[in-house]
């Protein structure tokens, strides 16, 4: 049991910079269309790509530097862009493994295709990120970061700015291949993916952060998604073999209950270390990172369950080296549209793919689309966001 706020206060670094967001990515004619926002990780000069859903494809890219470097990779389970802020702004914040820094955005109006400014790059000194990425997870006013190199959390007190102020750093066991923040706000999950075989449990309070695990996992849990009550876990697992998927219950201490397995009837998809639910949570979809598809499960809480419905091959499958991050477009039904990064060189890709009524799901003609740089997308995040 270690409480965050009582280890030692690493030094604040902070680039107070103003720099005007390219005047092309603010709202067009089309304002108030869901938008798609792509952290591109881009080894070197790292850079973000805005999409618009305009119902039946994506139109753009519009694209702008981040403040930082990208390493062209790492854990797909990561995810490496977020929204946050106050009721005042809203805030994206961007990770730059390479540089081991965040570039924050401010967006106006709290709707994500209204960006207009960067306010800085902020960093944990204690903090690197330039193994395998930096996961990004928002707890109300506080951001809290994932560094691979250094294995430790970062966390940050979100200003009415958008600004950072530091808070402390806490050392985890292992190097954080996925972590999610629970709706209620109470719990970080965290998954330590390949070879460690471990998941982690948080609470969250504002007189720190206390872990709970790590607790046993079956295969490589990484990439999580939590049920919109708080009450369950979902782990993908980085696997070459069959789709596989661990479920955690989470306990109002924050502590995890035992895991319900399921694998080896999930389908043929090679790979599993992304799941996103569906916001009405009848469907879990997963990215098979290896195989290049998207497998359908039908999902219920109670009784817990999972089943398989079908797998999608995405059509730019011989083009590129893996898929991996995937959101719902649309905040209400099933969400209607998936999003899914394509990793490629020299360009990676955002697939767009139908949610039909049964659960199953169809890449869209004309899908995917460039985001004009590559490689190393890994993660997206939409706006506005699922509901939970």
């Amino acid at each position: 049991m270690k409480n965050l706020f009582k280890l030692f206060l690493a030094a604040l670094l902070v680039t107070a910079l103003a720099t005007i967001w390219p005047a092309q990515l603010r709202a067009g004619s089309d304002k108030g269309a869901p938008e798609i926002v792509t952290n591109n990780d881009v080894k070197g000069q790292n850079t973000v790509s805005f999409f618009k859903f305009t119902g039946t494809a994506l139109k753009g890219p519009s694209s702008g530097d981040t403040l930082g470097n990208g390493i062209g990779g790492g854990f797909a389970g990561l995810e490496r862009i977020a929204l946050g802020g106050t009721k005042q702004v809203t805030c994206g914040f961007v990770s730059d493994a390479g540089s081991s820094d965040i570039t924050v955005f401010k967006v106006v109006n709290k709707v994500v295709n209204k960006v207009v400014t960067i306010v800085g790059k902020f960093s944990d000194a204690q903090g690197s990120g330039k193994t395998h990425g930096i996961g990004l997870a928002v707890a109300g006013n506080y951001l809290l970061a994932g560094f691979t190199t250094s294995k430790n959390i970062g966390a940050w007190q979100i200003q009415s700015d958008c600004t950072l102020t530091f808070l402390a750093n806490f050392t985890t066991p292992y190097a954080i291949a996925g972590m999610r923040v629970a709706p209620n706000g109470k719990t970080l999950i965290v998954g330590y993916g390949s070879g460690v075989n471990k998941v982690d449990s948080f609470s969250l309070a504002t007189t720190g952060l206390t872990e709970h695990g790590p607790y046993p996992a079956t295969a490589g849990a990484a990439g999580v998604d939590i049920t919109k009550d708080s009450a369950y876990a979902i782990f993908g697992d980085t696997t070459r073999s069959k789709t596989h998927v661990e479920i955690y219950p989470i306990r109002a201490n924050g502590t995890l209950g035992k895991r319900t397995d399921f694998g080896g009837t999930l389908g043929d998809g090679k790979g599993s270390s992304n799941v996103w639910l569906s916001v009405d949570e009848k469907f879990l979809f997963v990215s098979n990172n290896s195989s290049k598809q998207v497998t359908s499960l039908a999902f219920s809480e109670s009784p817990l369950s999972l089943s398989y419905i079908n797998i999608t091959t995405v059509n730019n499958a011989s083009k590129i080296s893996s898929v991996a991050g995937l959101k719902t477009v649309l905040t209400t039904g099933s969400g209607g549209f998936l999003v899914l990064t394509e990793d490629a060189s020299p360009e990676s890709f955002v697939a767009l793919l139908q949610i039909n009524a049964d659960g199953s799901t169809t890449e869209v003609s004309g899908s995917p689309f460039s985001t004009g740089f590559g490689p190393g997308l890994q993660s997206l995040l939409v706006g506005p966001p699922r509901p939970f």
